[in-house]
């Protein structure tokens, strides 16, 4: 079976999986403030990352980080992000 997360994403908001609990991928369309730790691979769009100490990371299309501490997700225009929780 082949999935175009982007496209289901779009569409629907967000994709899960059966069996796969930690994982989802989804449309971010507005700031989001986490609390727990998350690795992030931006599949379409550009993200800003906020991060407690003041820094920040800026994240392209094909880009990846986990980020282990509490941080404020921002999406530059609504993009589409994979997360997993581990």
């Amino acid at each position: 079976m082949k999935l175009h997360l982007i496209r289901l994403c779009k569409a629907q908001g967000e994709a899960r999986f059966p069996g796969v609990e930690r994982f989802r991928a989804y449309y971010l369309q507005k700031p989001e403030d986490v609390h727990e730790p998350q690795m992030y691979l931006v599949l379409e769009g550009e993200v800003v990352v906020d991060l407690p100490e003041g820094s920040y990371l800026h994240l392209r299309r094909g880009e990846a980080a986990y980020l282990p501490a509490e941080h404020k997700i921002t999406p530059i225009d609504p993009s589409v992000i994979a997360v997993w929780k581990p």
